[in-house]
């Protein structure tokens, strides 16, 4: 190992193995306003404000950077996703910035080292929403990868070409399509007898055929009350274990119990790491906008004020993508002046997104005017502000729904690729000050990751994102906001995370995955 190879790995040991402090918005609002009245006083009462919450910042972004690049260098999923040019940008970025403040940037304990201090903070704000586009792009050469098993990215037990090659039946586990058990635990089935009956998953033999089981001694035993799920009658939507061959939905066959496992993997990998980034970005951009801006992130806001801003960019950016008046947005509020603590520009974004995927989804349902009314109600109660987003625009089958939260689809279409790299381009150095001024001119889709990133936003400080639809009518989209200043970042720790990884049961697995684990710390 080289000296800069080993200076990285004592580096990331050294603080991803600290906690990270996780704080409130009530902390965040406090401290700003603090701040905010300190800010021009040249007495030494202002240094002071400034001075405690640099040095605070100084201790814990280092643990927060060390952590996220400890993470990502792990990779908890079965991807090799060190692979993807992007990430490896990205974690020499997550490199970079933590010997900047390591190495590079002396404690906060002067006005000059102080101003030195926030220097680098500007550049980190800098690079922090580039990265996130990044990442958005990674993820997207991620999924491009799966989706044609790419043999450096798909380790060969989730390549269903693997098994065709080996003249081997392509693994079946199918599970609800609305959520994933543990199909290693013992459950309550319902057999065909009409019955209901405890099985034991562990004890199924593929190899053994239907009614089969293993009898101890290489060979094969009947077992007439041992049921297997491909056995049994399809229901009507597929949300039970049904028969392959008689299934009415025949692409969830595609997907076994493992490309699943997988799946939620990855989800759980990119949760974590945008909510690591979220949080880095405003503990960031909070001081730097204090200092530089005397604009404080975390505020009391009027929810109706900013969704009725947002209602009217997400009409803005349809009208100019479709070239016609987009469907009205119909804004409800029983309550219009409610107000709250949390980040005004977090809401936007958020909101924004709904409408946005609200009127593509009518238009292109109806494809002709009048189209139905797009309604935005918001509500308030004792524990939180919260808003629904209905539309008529055709709904999502139910097939579909646990997909919507996927990072690895994408509904960038290939012909608007160009159009969308410049776009990123064009908004990679957004701050967060400067979004809600600017969101008009993003395009109406495919420039980042939309509900899987709006849910992270969302729970990031207690609150929620969740849809109901129907298919064929429409959605409805609800969105909770906690009215509590006092709950705390929501990110799970780095331990956690690594723990909760991708379990190998196969040396075909081990050996795909060696390239990978040699690589990490």
């Amino acid at each position: 190992m080289n000296s800069t190879a080993q200076l990285q790995k004592d580096l990331f040991r050294r603080f991803a193995s600290k906690e990270m402090t996780k704080l409130t918005l009530s902390q965040y609002y406090t401290a700003g306003r603090h701040l905010l009245k300190h800010r021009n006083s040249d007495s030494d009462a202002g240094f002071s404000a400034f001075q405690l919450t640099a040095s605070f910042l100084y201790r814990e972004l280092p643990v927060r950077i060390g952590q996220t690049a400890t993470g990502l260098k792990q990779n908890p999923s079965p991807y090799n996703i060190r692979q993807i040019p992007q990430f490896r940008a990205l974690l020499d970025d997550y490199v970079d910035d933590l010997s900047h403040l390591v190495d590079r940037t002396p404690p906060p304990t002067t006005p000059d080292t102080n101003e030195k201090f926030v220097e680098t903070l500007r550049c980190l704000k800098r690079k922090y929403r580039a990265n996130m586009w990044t990442l958005s792009q990674g993820l997207r050469e991620l999924s491009t990868a799966i989706n044609k098993n790419d043999p450096l990215i798909v380790p060969d037990f989730l390549r269903t070409d693997t098994c065709v090659q080996r003249g081997e039946p392509v693994p079946h586990y199918l599970s609800s399509t609305m959520a994933y058990p543990d199909l290693s635990a013992p459950m309550a089935y319902l057999a065909p007898s009409g019955k209901m009956e405890m099985t034991d998953p562990s004890t199924w033999s593929l190899s053994a055929g239907p009614n089969m089981v293993n009898d101890g001694g290489g060979g094969s035993a009947r077992e007439p009350r041992l049921h297997t799920p491909q056995q049994w009658t399809p229901n009507r939507v597929c949300s039970e274990f049904c028969d392959e061959a008689t299934c009415r939905n025949p692409r969830l066959w595609l997907n076994d119990g493992s490309q699943r496992c997988a799946e939620n993997q990855t989800r759980r990998l990119f949760d974590w790491l945008y909510s690591m980034n979220l949080g880095t970005q405003l503990l960031i951009e909070d001081h730097v906008a204090i200092h530089d801006y005397s604009h404080n992130l975390v505020q009391i806001i009027q929810p109706l004020d900013i969704a009725n801003r947002a209602a009217q960019d997400a009409s803005a950016i349809c009208q100019r993508h479709y070239g016609f008046a987009p469907p009205v947005i119909k804004v409800i509020a029983p309550t219009p002046g409610v107000t709250t603590t949390y980040v005004p520009h977090y809401l936007y974004s958020m909101l924004f997104q709904l409408l946005k995927n609200a009127l593509r989804a009518t238009i292109e349902h109806h494809q002709q005017r009048p189209f139905p009314v797009v309604k935005l109600v918001m509500s308030s109660g004792d524990e939180d502000v919260a808003f629904k987003i209905s539309d008529e625009g055709g709904g999502v089958p139910l097939s579909q729904v646990d997909a919507i939260w996927s990072y690895l689809k994408t509904t960038k279409d290939a012909g608007e690729a160009g159009q969308t790299q410049k776009a990123v381009v064009r908004n990679s150095a957004l701050s967060s000050i400067t979004f809600m001024n600017r969101a008009s001119d993003m395009p109406l889709f495919g420039a980042g990751d939309g509900l899987p990133m709006a849910r992270q936003i969302a729970r990031y400080f207690g609150g929620d994102l969740d849809l109901v639809s129907m298919e064929g009518v429409g959605t409805d989209v609800y969105l909770h906001l906690s009215r509590s200043r006092n709950v705390a970042e929501h990110t799970p720790d780095l331990c956690t995370l690594l723990e909760s990884g991708f379990p190998i049961h196969s040396a075909v697995a081990t050996s795909s995955l060696a390239s990978s684990s040699s690589a990490a710390i």
